[in-house]
């Protein structure tokens, strides 16, 4: 009776081993396709803007591209999706394919753009912006084809409600504001960097 009871657990726990191996692999998968997606979109907005193609709209999965965020320390590159948006459900969606524009002017306007992205535990997006620290930079690329870096020069955590993040400071600089998730979703860790002179 024992044995028998063994091997239905067995059974058991290597279907779950199974199942849960799988929604492994098809993850690692999707995850795998949105970051060749991101270079794509990477590589077309370089492309065009570098051609100075005006009337061309760079879209990704229906968004439209309205620039780049480099950070070399933690080696990410994205494009910035403009979702004309305020509405957090709404982001959602969008932030499951690259960095969105969350709030403010346009890229590399004065003032402050700030943009979210998810902190994936495989480290892309925003996943390793926790070891980001004062002083390291930050680069936009806009749609005119210019780069400008950014120090980041405040780190906090704060509730998921502020929106006093959103400000700007001085309307007279340039500012980037990122935005992202930490502990469980609870919080948001918000990194503030502003035009390096």
């Amino acid at each position: 009776m024992k044995l028998k009871l063994y091997k239905i657990f067995f059974a058991i726990l290597l279907i779950l081993a199974c199942i849960t191996i799988t929604f492994i692999v098809i993850k690692y998968h999707n995850s795998n396709l949105i970051e060749m997606e991101n270079k794509e979109a990477i590589e077309t907005f370089s492309r065009e803007v570098a051609a100075d193609n005006e009337n061309e709209e760079i879209k990704m999965n229906g968004y439209k591209v309205i620039g780049i965020v480099k950070i070399p320390k933690i080696e990410i590159e994205y494009p910035i999706l403009d979702i004309d948006t305020y509405n957090p459900e709404e982001t959602k969606e969008p932030m499951k394919t690259s960095i969105v524009k969350y709030w403010g002017e346009n890229v590399n306007d004065f003032g402050n753009l700030s943009i979210a992205g998810h902190n994936n535990y495989n480290g892309t997006m925003f996943g390793k912006a926790k070891y980001l620290e004062k002083g390291d930079i930050v680069q936009l690329t806009d749609l005119n084809n210019q780069t400008i870096k950014y120090a980041i020069d405040d780190i906090f955590v704060t509730d998921p409600n502020d929106i006093t993040i959103l400000q700007t400071t001085n309307k007279d600089v340039r500012e980037v504001t990122l935005i992202t998730c930490t502990n469980g979703n609870k919080q948001r860790l918000i990194l503030k960097a502003k035009e390096v002179a």
